[in-house]
């Protein structure tokens, strides 16, 4: 069911990652489940809007201890085969039923192409978003980005380089 699989993707301790749900009917569907961002991307239809939910784990194992935090990444995808009048409905009607779903995002991603998603672009913005503890790497199930290099600015989607406060 889609509460149970979206229940192991908030649980860095599971496998399971990562829920493509969609919003058609007035309420969220589960239609796929996984791990791993590319096994991720390979389930998204170009035909449709979906919403991709995906844990992602910020892991700390600088010091003598090891920290392990869970940040949910939004995917906004909508397919280059959606027609251009229901693409409004995702952002106005669907969209909305998503977050409430979802609850709190540590980042959002529109996409509708899978050059849309990079693991190294997710974890710069992931990174952004954090407060003073930052990761030493974070974990996507089947790719792990090095945090060393993403405090550097100048990245091409970095809209407020004022964010890190450290």
């Amino acid at each position: 069911t889609l509460k149970s699989a979206f229940k192991e993707v908030l649980d860095y301790k599971k496998k399971l990652n990562w829920v493509i749900v969609t919003a058609k009917s007035g309420k969220v569907d589960l239609i796929a489940c996984g791990t791993g961002l590319k096994d991720l991307m390979s389930n998204f239809s170009q035909s449709d809007m979906q919403w991709g939910l995906l844990g992602v784990t910020g892991v700390d194992d600088s010091s003598s201890l090891k920290s392990m935090r869970m940040k949910l990444v939004q995917i906004n995808w909508c397919g280059s085969g959606v027609k251009f009048e229901e693409r409004g409905k995702m952002i106005n009607k669907q969209t909305p039923l998503i977050q409430k779903f979802a609850g709190s995002i540590a980042c959002e991603i529109k996409a509708g192409d899978k050059a849309d998603i990079v693991a190294s672009d997710v974890a710069y913005k992931l990174f952004h978003a954090q407060g003073a503890h930052k990761p030493t790497y974070y974990d996507f199930g089947d790719i792990k980005v090095d945090c060393k290099g993403l405090s550097a600015t100048g990245n091409a989607d970095d809209d407020d380089e004022d964010e890190d406060f450290e």
